[in-house]
């Protein structure tokens, strides 16, 4: 009885992983859009040169 609560947690977490992931490759209508990324240029304190 008590190995049945966590196998039954399992399972329905791999069930939902899956439908999720299955679900994710099948929608081809969503596109992928870029991210803008900052990018903080690191700098010597002494000289003001980049590393």
């Amino acid at each position: 009885m008590d190995q049945i609560v966590p196998s039954s947690a399992v399972a329905v977490l791999v069930a939902a992983f899956l439908t999720t992931a299955i679900s994710a490759l099948l929608s081809r209508d969503r596109s992928r859009q870029p991210v803008p990324v900052k990018i903080q240029v690191q700098r010597d304190q002494n000289t003001g040169k980049r590393f």
